[in-house]
């Protein structure tokens, strides 16, 4: 996964040769961590896999 950040979004790309990677731990925590925290100073993260494009959620 390559990460940067672009003004208020922090992008996550992911290698489509393994697309579920970011699901897994410690990946799907700091992802998680990084949209509550980015949450409350009014960023988000947005994820890239192939063709699929996800915005990760705040709990």
């Amino acid at each position: 996964m390559l990460v940067y950040e672009q003004g208020p979004q922090l992008t996550v790309l992911v290698d489509p040769d393994h697309p579920d990677m970011w699901q897994q731990e410690p990946y799907c925590s700091d992802l998680q961590a990084w949209a509550n925290a980015g949450n409350k100073i009014g960023k988000y993260v947005i994820l890239f896999c192939g063709d699929e494009v996800r915005k990760i959620a705040p709990v």
